[in-house]
């Protein structure tokens, strides 16, 4: 999968969110996830099974639900750091909790099963 770059910056009025990124559920489990921090800054790496785009089961965007990481080093975290995912979850985000910087997150899932 090619990486997936998101960035979210100034939380200093209130939490913000990064876009969302959408992982393949046909490709293998591994996803690495690398934070690079600018500034002083709280994030949390979040993520969600639901979707809004499910033929069967949808979910309205606004009423996804989002859950931190099981990997504490990016939850309410201060500096760069580096995760994974070792399952598929459908979309992450980056959540901003607060500060005047910044989260450039890397999102990198490994390739196609039997490839």
């Amino acid at each position: 999968m090619t990486p997936i770059v998101v960035t979210v910056s100034d939380a200093s009025g209130g939490a913000k969110y990064s876009d969302l990124v959408r992982f393949d559920s046909w490709a293998l489990p591994n996803i690495a996830i690398q934070c690079n921090v600018t500034g002083t800054v709280s994030y949390t790496i979040q993520t969600s099974l639901d979707d809004p785009n499910s033929p069967t089961n949808p979910v309205a965007l606004n009423s996804m639900t989002w859950i931190n990481t099981n990997d504490t080093s990016v939850v309410a975290a201060s500096a760069s750091a580096q995760s994974n995912f070792i399952f598929i979850p459908t979309f992450a985000r980056v959540k901003l909790n607060s500060g005047s910087g910044s989260v450039t997150a890397t999102f990198i899932q490994a390739g196609l099963m039997g490839q």
